[in-house]
């Protein structure tokens, strides 16, 4: 074979590689511009914290260098305290997060359905909403002590109100035209929640379960700040009587962490719940 038969042959090689090429090119230009344009101030932070604490400008006992903080979480995590005060944040949150999600989502159903529980209860809520949690701790104590049921009553009352505002938002938001065609069609009540309104208002339900999630967070470190021996609040309040500012802060990047981990995974359940629900929705219309 000539050489110039193999030099069309390279060439034809050549020409079918470039759309990989580029498609290889764009595939890693989406990626960077995704996950690497939200890193650049938390880096420009950390390298910031890092030269100043360093270079003595800010004292180590107020803020320590990046680098303490991460071996004192290293040194949290190989002692086992870190998962011992996580464990048990861990359980009250869930236990707290189901039952204000419930709670939530019982009334916010029910509001939505019948105008005279709307009108019954949400005057009441209203006001429950406006008094800032650290004012329903110091009541909660007093009623259910100092035990675990304290603190799964502060979680569950900071879950509860999200939770039932946005479900409460997303039923009334639902589609006159659905509500018609579904009244045309005679439903039967558990068939209009199933087949109506729950799959129209699961956005506005998503929504309240990520900002549940958020305050149920932030509710167990001050629940645990009032009264524990073990959790991430407890934690909290050693370091900072111990002046150990290092542990303070990687328990507080720990919680931030955790509190991001679980809003990205209410939001990817969200997404495949409602794409999954479009989905069925264009096959039934087809």
């Amino acid at each position: 074979m000539s050489s110039e038969a193999y030099t069309v042959k390279e060439k034809s090689a050549k020409a079918s590689l470039r759309p990989q090429v580029v498609k290889q090119k764009h595939v890693t230009m989406r990626g960077l511009k995704k996950y690497g344009t939200p890193s650049i101030i938390p880096i420009f932070l950390l390298l910031t914290w890092q030269i100043l604490s360093s270079s003595g400008f800010i004292l180590q006992t107020i803020l320590p260098s990046p680098i303490r903080v991460l071996k004192a979480l290293i040194g949290m995590i190989l002692d086992g305290t870190l998962w011992v005060d996580l464990k048990s944040s861990g359980i009250r949150v869930f236990i707290g997060f189901f039952w204000g999600t419930l709670i939530g989502l019982s009334l916010g159903i029910a509001s939505g359905m019948s105008h005279f529980i709307q009108r019954l209860i949400e005057p009441v809520i209203d006001v429950m909403r406006q008094i800032p949690l650290f004012a329903w701790i110091p009541l909660i104590v007093l009623w259910f002590g100092v035990g675990e049921v304290s603190k799964d009553v502060i979680i569950a009352k900071a879950v509860f109100v999200p939770v039932y505002v946005n479900t409460l938002q997303g039923i009334l938001g639902v589609d006159k035209k659905y509500v018609e065609v579904a009244r045309a069609l005679e439903l039967s009540l558990p068939r209009y929640l199933g087949k109506v309104v729950l799959p129209s208002s699961l956005p506005f339900v998503f929504t309240g379960l990520r900002l549940g999630a958020g305050f149920a967070w932030m509710a167990v470190v001050a629940a645990e700040m009032l009264g524990s021996l073990t959790g991430l609040g407890y934690a909290l309040l050693m370091t900072k009587d111990f002046l150990q500012s290092d542990k303070l802060i990687a328990l507080m990047a720990v919680i931030g962490l955790i509190g991001f981990l679980v809003d990205k995974i209410i939001k990817f359940a969200e997404n495949s719940v409602v794409r999954w629900n479009n989905t069925l929705d264009a096959e039934k219309n087809n």
